[in-house]
């Protein structure tokens, strides 16, 4: 019967998705002293500590294979043939996902030879299976290696490909696929980019649940999809016939965090502190048949919060900030002013200016697992695991949609009340079934099932208020209210996958068919501007209660309280086969078909409208294009071919080849695809945000938005279900969109060199198919002349473009389509971008008490931006050009890592009758820790975005320099600027080689780094009088070592010059009489600039060296 419903699923499934690996194998070919096959030897493999046996009978070929077995072990593999020796090799580990090749040699049970002849490789480095790139994480790393955050993330570093911000080979890593136990762990939704799995800043799942970890770049298997960075594979422990259990706690105390950066003290430092207490266990229900394990751990965590403090002022107006002492020019003369009026006029706090507490991070994590074996030909796995977290966040720095780039809110410039940052609000729960059946000694069945419920709220210390930006010269100055994008604002995604995969072995020959479907559903609450938002040009502005600069709110429809969000279900079905096939004994050939079909369920609305206008399907856009905000893309089939090889070159696994090309089909963040019914109307009102130009006349401050729609009924309608105001953002997934796509190649080679070390020479280079690139379709490709001199960039600019100095600023209906419309934002495909990566690594597999590797990666990545942001528009804005963003161009990928050294060391020595144990590991990572691109500090070009690449120029003959003027007096000449401008360009190794050219996107790299983490484990062991062996395990693990040895190693930089990734030397200041651009830099002063323009230590944690303790007694 279970294999009849067994048999059914593998027909009547159809399926992704991101099927991913969560068991291991044997393999291999039996034969007699002479070489010749012998058919029909059993083979038994058992798991040791638990009695799980798997078991099958060599073909005619003598060929063997079992599938699906626990990765991990130790294992014992009998081999049995009436007529000749029983042969038995014990200690077998296979590491997860790999495939365990054994060769032996059987004599005659009348001969007299003691000893059977096996071949096989242990270091798994050296494995026939493997064609592509992967680095696999073992439990003794796990347990060994340096960890303070105790994340999954500490261990994925050990890839020779992976980046910054969890990226690999070049890639972002919201392109990675994170499986537990085959689940998926991913920030599906991506919002945010900082966290690559669920929980928020908590991790989903304790380490000391975790097992193994696998990294897959490219693996030629066509069983893993669902990324085109890296898939992430890890699965937790389980239980076996022992009973073993932990208990443990690992703390940081506040003392514990250092707080010199190069002289110089960190604020708040000491109080960061850290505790987790946890315990873990594991045993047979019973024996050899049904086990169980559980896992759960309690955390609390404060980090340093708010950096920035005020300026000391008496008097009204802005002070002297100081980016390297993180002091804000806001004043704290100003800020007392606006809290005393919003008290007195609103009875509204805004919260304080000094004194920020830490940030908290506050979770709770449990995992539950049972195996059992059924019989000697099923086995069951069910895996339940939960967290629950919540934590501090800072306000955002994003804009209304047309109001502006994204700018800091804490910053030299600006500064804001507590009470404007918010907080996050996780829960997780995830479930995984997973079924493995062998049908036959040929036929292998693996059945997976997963849930996942992950849900993700804002929290705000605010009362209901606007939110307010004050500006001083034009710049961020001062903020305060309810934070502008966490009203109302939750994301709910739940997800279930289900996976069959059939493997028959026939001879050379093993034949794996698959089918998956995985269904996501999103709800998606977010409101921007949900209170309404206000801008003024000046605190005085604010006090005054003068006309805002500008006004932005999303609101309900009529007769509703609140906007329930925006719902969005989308599957993904799969099917693929794949043939291993052994050529001969030495040379192994890999090929899979994948056919994948993307399906949005949701129905959306149709017909929007904006009012006065008409229907925005009628709409001419850019070069006459028209857009249905009521239709989702086709569904379009995608098809992944995958081949690789393995080639033994000597025969006896000294030297290997391998490799492979195929294609990779990924996801993007599903906010993207979210933000289209947000803007259309149907869900919520269209984001509204008008600029000076646009705002009423008679429009005043009102901490009502409800009052507000009242008086402006006409302007913001709220009575009918897709109609939408003036000035609108509108997103579009573009009708013929498809989800990414990469073709990756891989050419490697593995060296077995003496004491158990391989050398690993690898290169992989990527083609982008379908990348995913954001366009504003309302942005007019029309522009209005050209600059004059070596910069002639086109512009939008009309009139003399002194829009700073009072000249004519180009109005939004001079550089947009259709005035009514703010933005229209597109999500296409372009083929532009690529990769490569070629890496050097030398790796040493425990033996003797030693382990090691190190490796040097080098990565050149090309892409047209990274589409930072969890809206459309706001990714389109944070990219860089030169020209239209529109058409931004190929450059560096800001995950492209150029230069990185990796790579770690581990000794480990019993002594005392082996009553006591010590290991030490050290890690090391050192590679320039961003890349840059050298901008301009506002809109140089009239397209609404500070967001323009600077022409180097090559002497003081191509740019033109205006005094700085401040209170009717000269703070900063022409001149002094000119000559600090240009031993600014000399003195930069990047500027100095683009003289005469413009700079690229990411073409600068910020300084390198270098850091050492040390792990020191002591175990202390005794059995007490009893047959079980009791450890009391010590630990101490030092992140930034260096910087605990001296305060001017291990640190990273900081540039007063920098907003994000992005240096601002110049400031634009409009044109002279024959339309030539003048410019100023970007400070008040000489003394500022320099001091601005150089690297210093960043005064931050981040920068410093931290100690967690740790205590366990093992049973």
């Amino acid at each position: 019967m279970k294999k009849i419903v067994s048999l059914l699923f593998s027909v009547l499934l159809f399926s992704l998705a991101s099927a991913q690996v969560t068991t291991s194998s044997f393999s291999g070919r039996v034969t007699d002293a002479a070489g010749a096959p012998l058919v029909g030897a059993a083979v038994i493999a058992v798991h040791t500590p638990s009695g799980t046996e798997y078991g099958t009978v060599t073909d005619a070929k003598g060929n063997f294979r079992i599938m699906n077995v626990r990765p991990g072990g130790p294992y014992t593999v009998t081999f049995r043939l009436l007529g000749y020796k029983t042969f038995a090799e014990k200690d077998i580990r296979v590491p997860l996902g790999d495939n365990y090749v054994l060769r032996p040699s059987l004599p005659e049970e009348t001969t007299n030879i003691d000893a059977v002849q096996v071949s096989w490789g242990k270091n798994p480095i050296m494995n026939a299976d493997r064609s592509g790139t992967a680095t696999n994480v073992n439990s003794r790393q796990l347990a060994t290696l340096p960890s303070i955050t105790r994340s999954i993330n500490d261990f994925t570093r050990l890839s020779p490909q992976a980046g910054h911000d969890n990226s690999f080979a070049g890639r972002d890593g919201r392109y990675n696929n994170i499986t537990v136990d085959g689940a998926a762990f991913n920030n599906s939704f991506g919002l945010s980019t900082a966290n690559n799995m669920p929980g928020g800043d908590s991790q989903p799942i304790s380490l000391d649940a975790i097992q193994e970890v696998t990294v897959n770049v490219s693996p030629f298997d066509v069983r893993q999809s669902g990324f085109t960075g890296a898939g992430v594979n890890a699965v937790t422990r389980s239980g076996d016939n022992d009973y073993q259990g932990s208990v443990y706690t690992y703390f940081r105390p506040r003392s514990f965090t250092g707080e010199n950066v190069r002289g110089e003290v960190v604020p708040g430092a000491k109080t960061t502190m850290y505790k987790t207490v946890g315990m873990r266990a594991g045993g047979p229900i019973v024996r050899n048949k049904l086990f169980f394990f559980v896992n759960g751990e309690v955390g609390s965590e404060a980090t340093q919060g708010i950096l920035w403090r005020p300026s000391q002022k008496n008097t009204a107006g802005p002070g002297q900030g100081d980016a390297g002492s993180y002091v804000s020019r806001t004043s704290t003369y100003d800020l007392e002013r606006v809290k005393n009026h919003l008290l007195s006029t609103y009875g509204y706090d805004p919260g304080s200016y000094t004194d920020f507490p830490n940030f908290a991070v506050d979770d709770y994590r449990i995992m539950a697992r049972l195996d059992w074996n059924i019989d000697d030909r099923n086995q069951l796995m069910v895996r339940y695991n939960m967290v629950n977290s919540v934590s501090d966040q800072t306000v955002s720095g994003s804009m209304p949609t047309g109001l502006g780039s994204s700018a800091s809110r804490y910053s030299v410039n600006a500064f804001n009340f507590s009470n404007a940052n918010y907080g996050f609000l996780n829960r997780v729960h995830s479930l995984t079934g997973e079924w493995n059946s062998q049908f036959s000694s040929r036929v292998s069945n693996k059945l997976l099932v997963t849930w996942m419920n992950n849900k993700s709220v804002r929290t705000s210390p605010s009362a209901e208020f606007p939110f307010v930006d004050i500006l001083e010269g034009g710049t961020q100055y001062m903020s305060f209210g309810y934070e502008l994008f966490s009203y109302n604002n939750g994301v709910t995604n739940k997800s279930f996958t289900v996976t069959d995969n059939v493997t028959v072995a026939l001879g050379d020959h093993t034949l794996t068919a698959g089918a998956s479907f995985e269904r996501q559903y999103f709800l998606n609450s977010y409101i921007r501007e949900g209170l309404s938002y206000y801008r003024y040009n000046s605190v005085d502005d604010f006090l005054n209660d003068a006309r805002p600069a500008a006004f932005a709110l999303t609101y309900p429809f009529a007769g509703e309280d609140a906007i329930r969000g925006t719902e969005l279900t989308f599957g993904m079905a799969s099917a693929y086969v794949q043939d291993e096939w052994q050529i001969n004994p030495r040379f192994k050939l890999t090929a899979g078909l994948r056919f994948e079909m993307p399906f949005c369920f949701n129905e959306l609305g149709k017909d929007t409208q904006i009012e006065g206008v008409g229907y925005v399907r009628d709409l001419a856009f850019d070069r006459g294009e028209k857009y249905d905000l009521g239709t989702w893309p086709k569904s379009r089939l995608m098809v992944s071919p995958r081949i690789g090889f393995n080639w033994d070159v000597k025969g006896d696994r000294s030297w290997q080849v391998r490799g492979g090309t195929g294609v990779f089909t990924g996801f993007v963040p599903f906010v993207w695809y979210t933000n289209q019914p947000q803007g259309a109307g149907y869900i919520q009102a269209a984001e509204t945000a008008w600029n000076s130009a646009a705002v009423p006349d008679d429009m005043r401050f009102e901490p009502d938005y409800r009052k507000q729609l009242s008086k402006y009924s006409s302007l913001l309608p709220n009575d009918r279900r897709g109609v939408i105001g003036r000035g609108g953002s509108l997103s579009k997934v573009a009708d013929d969109f498809r989800l990414p796509q990469v073709w990756r190649t891989t050419v490697a080679t593995d060296i077995q060199l003496p004491w158990n070390t391989v050398l690993t020479v690898e290169a992989i280079y990527s083609k982008d198919i379908n990348a995913v690139m954001m366009r504003n379709a309302n942005l007019s490709s029309q522009t209005y002349g050209h600059f004059t001199g070596p910069d002639n960039r086109p512009v939008w600019w009309q009139g003399n473009g002194n829009w700073i100095d009072g000249g004519d600023a180009p109005s939004q209906a001079r550089r947009t389509v259709q005035p009514s419309v703010n933005s229209m934002t597109v999500m296409e495909n372009t083929r532009l971008g690529r990769q490569f990566l070629a890496t050097v690594q030398l790796t040493k597999s425990f033996s003797n008490g030693f382990s090691g590797m190190v490796s040097y990666t080098y990565n050149n990545s090309r892409d047209v931006g990274v589409n930072a942001g969890s809206n459309g528009n706001s990714a389109w804005r944070s990219n860089v050009a030169v020209n239209n963003l529109n058409y931004p161009g190929l450059s560096y990928s800001m995950f492209s890592v150029p230069h990185r050294v990796n790579g770690y060391v581990s000794y480990a020595i019993q002594y005392a009758k082996k009553h006591l144990s010590t290991t030490v590991s050290l890690y090391y990572t050192g590679s320039h820790t961003a890349r840059l691109s050298y901008i301009y500090s506002n809109d140089l070009n009239g397209d609404g975005q500070a967001c323009d690449l600077i022409y180097v120029p090559r002497d003081a003959s191509e740019i033109r320099f205006v005094d700085v003027v401040k209170d009717g007096r000269v703070t900063y000449s022409a001149q002094d600027q000119a000559a600090d401008f240009f031993a600014y360009v000399e003195g930069n190794g990047y500027l100095k080689k683009r003289k005469g050219q413009y700079a690229e996107r990411g073409g600068a790299l910020a300084p390198w780094l270098n850091r050492f983490d040390v792990k020191i484990v002591q175990d202390i062991a005794a059995r007490f009088g009893t047959g079980k062996r009791y450890t009391l395990q010590l630990t101490a693990d030092i992140l930034n070592v260096g910087n605990l040895l001296c305060s001017d190693w291990g640190i990273y930089y900081a540039n007063g010059l920098r907003d994000y990734d992005n240096i601002m030397p110049l400031t634009y200041r409009g044109v002279d009489a024959s339309k030539t651009p003048t410019f100023t830099l970007n400070a008040s002063d000489r003394e500022s600039f320099r001091k601005k323009a150089g690297w210093n230590g960043q005064l931050s944690t981040s920068s410093t060296w931290g100690c967690q303790l740790g205590v366990r007694l093992i049973f």
